[in-house]
Order: structure tokens, then C-alpha cells, then sequence
């Protein structure tokens, strides 16, 4: 079996888009992650202070990682429950490659996220080319916008490295790392001003203070024709 067999698979089972990554250390993004905790920038999500290096190399996390299949569902598509409609869908997609190829291989652990474990999930969709972090510092696919959950499929099986199925035949540039320009709506329509550095301050961030806040995502021209 191949990444594009996989790929074609992820379509069957119902995910929105998919791609395939090799499984390693994310140094750049570690180094970003311990300088915005060390500056107080997480508030209270105590929680990122802890299992660093399993949050860094999905390796420590996931024993003999090799690929990481990273799966797109839109919210219209997940459901009440995002966890479980996204995992079900990444089961049954561990089901359809392992019945066609017994040769793949799995860990015994936990191997299957979204939303649940010490996993860097909007990087991974970025490295494995599905979208980009934009100023509002959401994770935006081209087509479907920020409306979207992700999950992940760990084998310990490598897989030549392939650029991301065209399952909505995806406009040419997707590969880029960020397409907002010179776009600024989302950083003027924020209520508590924090989008207005570099880094996402989440203490001025009313979403994580009342989790009721979708403005930066509402004003965003890629979710235009989706809301």
C-alpha cells in the first residue's frame, strides 16, 4: 500500500481532506511553545506546561511513530461530539488499510487523537501541507476555512512522503505557509486585543475566558461562503 491508497481511503470513510507526514521531533515549534509558556502567554492551561517532550516528537508519545495520517472534518460533519465522530472515522480508516494490507503496522497504545493527548495538532496539519496558521492563529484549510476539527492516525509503518489528496480539488499554492496578506479584520475585530502581537496572548483572549467567542473566525474571508 501506498500514501495514495491511504489518501483515497480517508476519502471513503467520510474525512474532508487528509495528507501524510513523516513522524519527528518538531523543533521549531518547540522552541516557539517553551518561549510562549515561559512568557506567561498560556494563562491558566497549566496543562501545556506538562509532558513537553511527548507534545514536541509524537515518538515519545506514540512508541515506533513512523507516519502520521492527518485527517480534515468539517464542523457540519462532526456532529455534537467532534471527538468521537473524528476518531470513528480514523478507526475505520486503520480497519480499511490493515484489511487491505496486513503488513501495516500499529502501536499497542493509544495511536489514535483529536483533541485528546499531548499531540501539536494545527502543526502537524501545516506540516503535512493541509493549511496554514493565520493571524488570527487558527488553523485555516484553503477551501474549508477554520471550521474544521483534526485528528491524527499514527502507524509505525513509513510511508514515501505525499502531498495532501486533492479531495476538493484544491486551488494551485495550497503549500503556502500563510495566505492573509495584508488582511487585518481579524486582528481589529478582536475584543480583548489579543491578536495584536506576534504571539496569541490567552489571557486577553475572550474565547478562552468564556469559550464564546468566534469573532476572529466570523470576520475571516475564508469562512465567508461556509457560515
Amino acid at each position: 500500500m501506498n500514501a495514495v491508497q491511504v489518501l483515497q481511503l480517508a476519502r471513503e470513510v467520510g474525512l474532508d481532506d487528509a495528507a501524510l507526514v513523516s513522524a519527528q521531533r518538531l523543533d521549531a515549534e518547540a522552541a516557539f511553545m517553551e518561549s510562549w509558556v515561559a512568557n506567561g502567554l498560556h494563562g491558566n492551561m497549566s496543562y501545556l506546561e506538562r509532558n513537553r517532550e511527548l507534545r514536541y516528537d509524537p515518538r515519545e508519545l506514540v512508541p515506533g511513530a513512523k507516519t502520521i495520517v492527518v485527517g480534515v472534518l468539517t464542523y457540519d460533519h462532526s456532529g455534537h461530539d467532534y471527538h468521537r465522530a473524528v476518531k470513528s472515522k480514523l478507526y475505520e480508516l486503520e480497519a480499511k488499510i490493515r484489511e487491505l494490507d496486513a503488513t501495516v503496522e500499529v502501536a499497542d497504545t493509544q495511536h489514535v487523537f483529536c483533541d485528546s493527548a499531548p499531540f501539536l495538532e494545527r502543526a502537524w496539519a501545516v506540516k503535512a501541507g493541509l493549511g496554514f496558521i493565520g493571524k488570527n492563529h487558527q488553523f485555516i484549510h484553503p477551501t474549508l476555512g477554520s471550521y474544521v476539527h483534526l485528528g491524527e492516525l499514527v502507524l509505525n509503518t513509513h510511508f514515501e512522503p505525499f502531498e495532501p489528496l486533492e479531495l476538493l480539488k484544491q486551488p494551485a499554492g495550497r503549500l503556502q505557509p500563510s495566505r492573509c496578506a495584508d488582511c487585518t479584520k481579524c486582528l481589529a475585530a478582536c475584543p480583548g486585543q489579543a491578536l495584536g502581537q506576534a504571539e496569541w496572548d490567552a489571557r486577553r483572549c475572550v474565547a478562552y475566558v468564556t469559550h464564546r467567542c468566534e469573532i476572529c473566525q466570523q470576520v475571516c474571508p475564508y469562512n465567508e461562503t461556509i457560515q
